[in-house]
């Protein structure tokens, strides 16, 4: 009887690790399935001083557009380049994206520091031009300017450059002459 008894126990041990074990797999699959997908039909743009908060937090580099309402290129670059699903692609899932208009008096709280989103452009990051980039670590160090209008392939190159750490180990030119994203895709 008592065989009998330890057996039927055993087998309902096994039974509830089993159970356990597959309600694991199956709480772990339903975590995967609801991952956010990445947005395809807009950059995901936001202000300057919570990108910087959210990059702190994410780990991610930082794309500063700073941008100009009159700006001719500008448009151009949301036409053609920010319009393109690879960049929109590409951004939203490696980078936060910030957008500063050079010429708004949206005041900008930045680690308690107030400034205008006009004085972040001309005093702090000194653009004389619209559109200019500025590429940013995730603790908002600085590591490049881009000024200008920058075609879709050119500025997934650079992008590209930027959120694998590239600059620290060799120039922009010499990438460029390896094949770029394409070589190392």
């Amino acid at each position: 009887m008592k065989k009998i008894i330890v057996v039927l126990l055993s087998a309902i041990m096994l039974f509830s690790i089993a159970l356990a074990q597959t309600q694991g797999e199956k709480n772990q699959k339903s975590k995967e399935d609801k991952a956010v997908p990445v947005d395809t039909t807009k950059v995901n743009w936001i202000a300057y001083d919570k990108g910087l908060e959210l990059a702190k937090e994410s780990g991610k580099h930082i794309l500063v557009d700073f941008t100009a309402k009159w700006c001719g290129y500008c448009k151009k670059m949301e036409k053609e380049t920010f319009s393109n699903p690879e960049v929109i692609k590409f951004l939203n899932t490696h980078f936060i994206n910030i957008k500063v208009d050079g010429d708004a008096q949206t005041e900008l709280n930045v680690g308690g520091y107030k400034i205008t989103e006009s004085s972040l452009a001309r005093a702090e990051y000194r653009v004389t031009g619209y559109p200019t980039f500025w590429f940013l670590k995730s603790n908002a160090e600085r590591i490049a300017p881009v000024p200008g209008y920058v075609p879709m392939d050119r500025f997934l190159d650079i992008a590209s450059f930027i959120k694998d750490d590239l600059y620290d180990k060799m120039k922009f030119e010499d990438y460029m002459k390896n094949g770029g994203r394409k070589k190392t895709n």
